[in-house]
This record gives structure tokens, sequence and C-alpha cells, in this order.
């Protein structure tokens, strides 16, 4: 009977303890099986001194946020790095790079095999990661501003990125950065955050090799060993924005990783760093430049989130309860898309093919429709939140790693109104496209190579007595046609500058004033040298390629491009396409036009263009469209067409 007693109070002083922590720190016990004595030392270690009870909110907050992380094992991992830090370390290609480490991540790739924090992490590794937090919390003058919450987010975790090992990165990192111990002497400094930043970008960067480039054919782990990243030669946008985490992390600088899933208006992600100050709470910068500096303030970023160390609520509930969420969105985020812009909620009628909790917010990334936000189903209809404005969406469900529309198309226009995009069963238009992709601001960074331009005639290939026959518009940066109202036959014509200025062009195309088709030419031109003899040579005016261009220069030794075509013969208009982004409408390019309906895109036409344009007739009106070149690039993009006029998104 007393032995029985003594079960009861034992079972009963168990339940007491337990119900202490909340919930999510129960599931997290629960959840780390047989490494649950490691956390439990570590909330009774806090929970036995009551002067810590914020230490013991910091372990709570760690422990019940950790179920779904994971680490690499640190031996095998440091091996990796090593190998890859090797091959850094020799001047070879970009494709020599890519194969040897490809090579490389084959040889370690079963030693890698990534494992749950829960699972492997150990209380005592825990406890100095809380306590050295708090002292750098505590002492360092840049931190004060931070509150508990905040001090979570950016100083506490004992990691930044999923994967990393569970080692003392933070100590063994932290002497990198001599201009930090400097700023303190200056008062103005001592408690700007942003100063340290700096400071700390401007001495690694000394000793990083990394130059921007996309690395999608690396096949390779995420490197987060901060030296073997800062070796790496090649890195995107991700991998710069990871170089800064890790190093500002280390010194304790809340500094965050932000990105946006895809772009709204073109294909791809996106990452950056963001500054926590004191003074101003979303100072954004890109790699390692400095807080402040111009950062994309003017393009649509679609959905953003920041990587964190506490999951997504509703990321995760459908994790838990369908099984999968989408690879473009991370589980481990908070959304902070009111952070960089106006917002609004919106509610959209989904018919979702099978039943479903969740909804996803998508935009389209070039060839097909990428998840960027996520919402609930209430009574047929998907919620979310956190709209960013100016954009085109559809939503819909996600099931065995596919994303299936549910909706028509809509715009949420800078109104903040929502316009379905539904084509038409009775009513067609004639669309008039010049290009396949909107015009970005890269296109006008060559302006001043972009003035004018002349068209000449004459009777004989030197051209001494030539005749002006048309002048091309001042400041046309795309494609374009000019009607020739001359007509007397010319054997030889040529395309010269019209100012002393060059004028770049990438084709040029004849048009025979009889037939209206055009014609080719042998090519002639001065022997003149020209700027660069790799992307700016006389061929290049006619090889069929708006990528590759000639310039042309109307000085003392001028460069022109002229044709001999056999005969005088009369023209009935010249076109061009300028120096660019390769995605004006191209003669002899096949074109596809699209358009959405039923859930799916639709082929009205295929065309092969004769033009700078191209037209498609008696198309269904009302609806998304999207033009596609068949015969090269990558950049084709959706649009609406109204009154004549294209709108990109």
């Amino acid at each position: 009977m007393r032995c029985k007693s003594f079960i009861y109070i034992c079972l009963f002083f168990l339940a007491s303890c337990h119900n202490r922590y909340a919930s999510d720190v129960k599931e997290a016990l629960l959840f780390a099986g047989s490494n649950r004595s490691e956390l439990e030392y570590v909330l009774e270690h806090y929970a036995e001194n009551r002067a810590d009870s914020l230490k013991f909110r910091a372990a709570c907050f760690l422990i019940g946020n950790m179920p779904h992380h994971f680490n690499y094992p640190e031996e095998p991992y440091r091996a990796y790095c090593a190998s890859l830090d090797s091959l850094f370390l020799i001047e070879m290609s970009y494709e020599d790079y890519i194969k040897e480490a490809n090579i490389i991540l084959r040889h370690h790739a079963r030693k890698l095999r990534p494992l749950y924090d829960s699972h492997t992490i150990t209380g005592d590794y825990l406890i100095w990661n809380i306590d050295h937090a708090f002292d750098q919390w505590e002492t360092l003058p840049y931190l004060e501003h931070l509150n508990f919450d905040e001090f979570c987010e950016y100083v506490l975790p004992y990691k930044c990125l999923d994967g990393q090992p569970l080692n003392k990165w933070k100590q063994d990192w932290n002497t990198q950065g001599v201009d930090m111990k400097n700023i303190p002497q200056i008062d103005e400094y001592k408690y700007n955050v942003r100063r340290f930043v700096e400071a700390a970008n401007r001495d690694f960067s000394e000793n990083c090799r990394m130059t921007t480039l996309g690395t999608d054919d690396m096949n390779i782990l995420d490197i987060l060993d901060l030296y073997t990243l800062a070796h790496r030669p090649y890195g995107s946008c991700k991998e710069m924005a990871q170089l800064v985490l890790l190093n500002t992390r280390s010194k304790a600088l809340p500094v965050s990783l932000d990105f946006t899933p895809a772009w709204p208006d073109r294909s791809a992600s996106h990452f950056w760093n963001n500054l926590f100050s004191a003074h101003r709470t979303n100072i954004d910068f890109e790699g390692l430049g400095y807080p402040g500096e111009r950062h994309y303030q003017e393009k649509f970023l679609g959905k953003v989130y920041r990587i964190s160390y506490s999951p997504h609520p509703l990321l995760l509930q459908a994790l838990e309860q369908e099984g999968e969420i989408p690879n473009s969105l991370s589980l481990f985020t908070r959304d902070v898309t009111d952070a960089y812009g106006r917002t609004t909620t919106i509610s959209i009628p989904v018919q979702p093919c099978m039943p479903a909790d969740f909804a996803y917010l998508a935009t389209f990334d070039n060839e097909q429709w990428i998840p960027v936000g996520i919402g609930k189903i209430k009574r047929g209809k998907a919620v979310f939140e956190k709209v960013p404005l100016g954009i085109l969406y559809i939503a819909g469900t996600y099931k065995d790693g596919a994303f299936i529309p549910s909706s028509d198309p809509f715009i949420v226009d800078t109104r903040k109104r929502v316009t379905p995009l539904k084509t038409s069963q009775t009513e067609t238009l004639s669309i008039h496209l010049t290009r396949k992709f909107p015009a970005f601001e890269h296109v006008h960074w060559v302006n001043e190579y972009l003035r004018m331009g002349r068209i000449e005639a004459s009777d004989t290939p030197d051209f001494i007595h030539a005749d002006s026959i048309t002048d091309f518009p001042e400041w046309h940066f795309l494609a374009g046609e000019e009607i020739i109202r001359d007509t007397v036959p010319h054997r030889y014509w040529r395309l010269i500058s019209s100012t002393p200025h060059s004028s770049d062009f990438a084709e040029i195309y004849f048009y025979e004033r009889r037939s209206g088709k055009r014609i080719k030419g042998e090519l002639l031109h001065p022997d003149a040298p020209v700027r660069n003899k790799s992307h700016d040579t006389p061929e290049y005016i006619c090889d069929d390629d708006p990528l590759t261009y000639f310039a042309t220069e109307n000085t003392d030794t001028p460069r022109w491009v002229g044709f001999d075509f056999g005969a005088p013969v009369a023209m009935q208009k010249v076109a061009y396409i300028r120096r660019g982004d390769g995605n004006d409408i191209c003669p002899d390019d096949t074109y596809e036009l699209y358009y959405w309906k039923n859930g799916q895109w639709v082929l009205h036409e295929r065309q092969k263009a004769e033009n700078v344009y191209i037209d498609f007739e008696d198309v269904p009106a009302g609806g998304l469209y999207f033009i596609r070149d068949s015969t090269r690039g990558m950049q084709n993009r959706t649009f609406v067409y109204r009154n004549g006029v294209v709108r990109w998104y």
C-alpha cells in the first residue's frame, strides 16, 4: 500500500513538472525521443534559478521551436568544406569548378545525412549558447535597443541557417572584424549598430573572392562555413547574403536574411540582408554592401520573407496536416512583406479539385506559376494577408509536389482593387506586339550609345556621293522601322551615326519596295577600329542575333556598315533592333501566343515573324496572355491587352 502511494506521488510530481511547460515545449520534448533528457536538463538548469527567468524563457523558445530544424554532422561537414576550400583556391574556369564541386559532393554525400537538432543537440551546448548570447546582449552597446523578443530573433539562436553543424561558431568566427574594436571610441558610433555592420562587412570583403554569378549548375550543399564560403569564387545573391549573415551574426549583430521566393515580373528568387537598427527598423542591403545603399527601391519585390528560428505558423500547420509545402517556401520564415511596401488582405474564390484547408498564392516566373504565399480556405474562398499591390497572381492548392491552379488569374492593383481575368467566350481582338518581355532598366543604362542613326544610299561602294535617306528617332532605345519615301533605286546602302556620338545597333533589316519582302546584301565596312572586338564588330549587324551589336560612329575615322545588293534597288522600309536585351520581336523567330482558360494555357497561334513586330488575329478578349519565343531565349512573359496597349505582368 505504501509502495503504491509512493508511485502516485511520483506520477503527480512528474505531471506537475510537465505542466510547467507550454504546449510547444511539450511537443518538442516528445519529438526529441531518446534525446529528451538533454533538453530537460537545460530546462531544469534554468528553472532552478529564479534569477534566470529570462534564460528559462529563452530555453523554452529554442526548444519549443526546435522540431524540424536539422544539422549536418560536424566532422564529415568539416571535411566536405575543407575539400571545397582546396578547390576554391585553384584558378580554373567556372565550368571546371562545377565539374569538380559535383565530384566532391558525390564523394562526401554518404556521410552528410541531415540530422534533426532535437535528436542530436547536447544540453551543455545549448546552455553555453544561451549564456553566451545573454552575455553579448548585456555587454555590447549596439544591442541595447533590442527587447527580449528581438533578442530571441537576432542574437539567441544557436544557428543562422538550417544545416549548420552544432558547434561554437559564434566564438570561432567572432575574431574576424578588427575595425569593430575601434568604433566605440567615437561617441556618435558607439550605439549605432549600422556602423558596426559596415565595419564587419568592410573588413571581411577585403578577403572575399566571391563574384556574383548564378550557380544553379553547381551541385553542392549550402556552404555554411564562413571562411570556405568567403573563398568561393562564384556565388549568387543567396550565397552573398548567407556570407553576410554568418559573419554578422557571429558578432551578435542584428542582421537577417530576407528573400522573395519569386520576382513577380520575371524569373528567379532574390536574397539580400536586412539590418534591425535602433532608429530605422528596415535597412536592407545586398551582398557585402553597406546598409542603406540603394537596393531595388522601385521594383516590385512581391512577397518577402525573413529567415527565422521559429516556424511560419501556417506553413507549419500545412506541413503537419498535409505532409508537404512548396519548395519555393521555407518553413522557418516570417512574413515581412508589409515592411517593404503597401499590402492588403484579399479573399479569392477557389475551386480546388480536392478537399483542402490551405491555399497558395502564386506568381508567374516566365514558364510556370510559383507559390509565394499561403492562406486558409474558408467557405470556398482563400484568404491571403500581406498581399503586395500592382501584381498578377493566381490561387491554388498543392499536392504531390505540384501546384494546382484553383482560381482565375487576377490583378491586385495599386488601389487595392482585385480584378479577375476571364477569357471571353464570344468577343475577340487583335494583338500587336513589338516585344516578348518588358524592357527593364538595364536597357536604359546604355542610353548614351543609342542616339539616332542614319540610312544613306549611294551608287558607289565608297559612299563619297551619298544621299541621306532617313534618320532614326533620337533616344529610341528599342526596335523600330522607318518608311522610305525616296523611290530612287540605289545599289549601295549603309547605316552610319547621324551625330559625332556612337550609335549602337544589334540588327538592321531592308525591305524591298516592289515585293515588300526582306532582302539581304553583301556586307561592306571600312577598316576602322572598333570599341571591343568581342562584342562590337561589323558582322554582328546582320548575324540574326539580337544580343550582339555593332557601334557606328561619325568621326574623322567613321565606323559604318553598308550592303551591296548587286543591283540598284528601291526600299520600302528599313527596320532595326537596337543594342538591348534580345527581347524585341526578331524576324525569322517563331512565336507562340497563349491565353489562360480553364486552369491551363491554351495555344492560340504559332507564327513566324517577318518584321520587328508581330500581329495575332481573332484572339479571345479580356484574358491573360503569354507570349513565348520558341526559337531562342528564356525570357517570355504574361500580359494583358487593353485598348491596343500591352501591360506586362
